[in-house]
């Protein structure tokens, strides 16, 4: 069912079960798809770099969409963890990376020699992608958000240490205790549902990895991430 709101069309959803919302939201999302492909093939699309590279992310965006809502569906099967190169992930992902925190934040990729990790491709990158929105969010005015990579020595075998750091407006010790929390946020209630960090530390975890955050008001914050080597 679609309603006329100010001149636009929007979709109305009446479930009361997310089974059958999911379901529905993946099919939005496919004939979005189809039809972000179709703009692409036009002759004045294809002609600019600009409006391609546009179209190019919003197609990538809903290919990401499609594959967490398959994800969220409780009867089709989470994707088994794989090796997973993070240099080949880092360039699938860094167009969108640069597209999503927009012009006022430099990007600074620092990415060494690492050996591949256990984990599933799309499950890291919607980790970095949220670490990435969280660090756009505090540097308002902009700034640099660094993500870099290296071996590391773990308890038990070595690891691969990710870092996500930014310059922004950093963290008090008060909300630091809590960043994690399920549902905790300190933005308004319109841009933020608590949920970033959360997800990010409960998928770390539940591929034998670890999350860690340092913070400082005005200092700026680091998120950690250890995964296990393939």
């Amino acid at each position: 069912m679609f309603d006329k709101q100010g001149g636009s069309a929007t979709a109305s959803f009446h479930h009361d079960d997310p089974v059958g919302l999911m379901h529905d939201l993946g099919n939005y999302i496919q004939i979005a798809t189809s039809a972000v492909r179709i703009m692409a093939a036009h002759e004045e699309i294809a002609a600019s770099s600009e409006l391609s590279t546009v179209v190019s992310h919003a197609a990538s965006s809903l290919e990401g969409a499609g594959r967490l809502i398959r994800r969220s569906n409780p009867f089709e099967e989470d994707p088994s963890p794989e090796a997973v190169s993070l240099e080949s992930c880092i360039a699938q992902f860094s167009p969108l990376l640069r597209y999503v925190v927009g012009p006022d934040v430099r990007i600074k990729l620092l990415i060494g020699m690492v050996p591949k990790v256990q984990c599933t491709s799309v499950g890291l990158q919607n980790a970095l992608l949220n670490l990435a929105l969280n660090a756009r969010d505090a540097m308002p005015g902009g700034g640099t958000l660094t993500l870099s990579a290296m071996v590391a020595e773990g308890p038990e075998a070595a690891e691969v240490e990710i870092v996500v750091r930014d310059t922004g407006i950093g963290m008090t010790p008060e909300i630091l205790a809590r960043a994690t929390e399920p549902y905790f946020t300190t933005k308004a209630a319109a841009s933020g549902h608590g949920v970033g960090l959360s997800g990010v530390k409960s998928f770390i975890e539940s591929i034998g990895g670890r999350l860690s955050i340092a913070s400082q008001p005005y200092a700026g914050t680091s998120v950690t991430l250890r995964l296990p080597v393939a």
